[in-house]
């Protein structure tokens, strides 16, 4: 006697995921805005220093710059003054030359050079 295997096919409930809870913990996000709160402090002491140093930079340079353009003024304005004063003292060689003033008191003040000098001795 040939028994009939029969198959059944039973359909089993899904299983749903098992939550395990764990102990309390600190949140993440909490230990998360520490660091970066940290990183970015520290982030902004460097730009901050950065900033400072190229400004620091940028003015000197600066600096230099201004003084150099003074100089190159300064320098100019002494060759200018120097031929002025040169100008300035051929005008007194020529206004206190012997020529001109014996014309000067000939023409203009009707004066006469005497032919003879008389020198008087005084009594010492």
């Amino acid at each position: 006697m040939a028994q009939a295997v029969r198959k059944v096919w039973v359909e089993e409930p899904e299983q749903q995921p098992v939550v395990r809870r764990s102990r309390r913990r600190r949140p993440v996000q909490a230990v998360r805005a520490y660091v970066d709160t940290d990183l970015r402090f520290k982030a902004l002491i460097l730009f901050v220093l950065f900033a400072v140093t190229a400004t620091v930079t940028l003015v000197r340079s600066e600096v230099s710059a201004m003084r150099g353009y003074e100089l190159v003024q300064l320098r100019q304005q002494a060759i200018q003054l120097e031929q002025e004063n040169k100008g300035l003292e051929l005008k007194i060689a020529e206004l206190k030359a012997p020529q001109r003033i014996k014309d000067l008191a000939t023409n203009e003040l009707g004066m006469v050079v005497p032919k003879e000098f008389y020198f008087a001795e005084g009594n010492r």
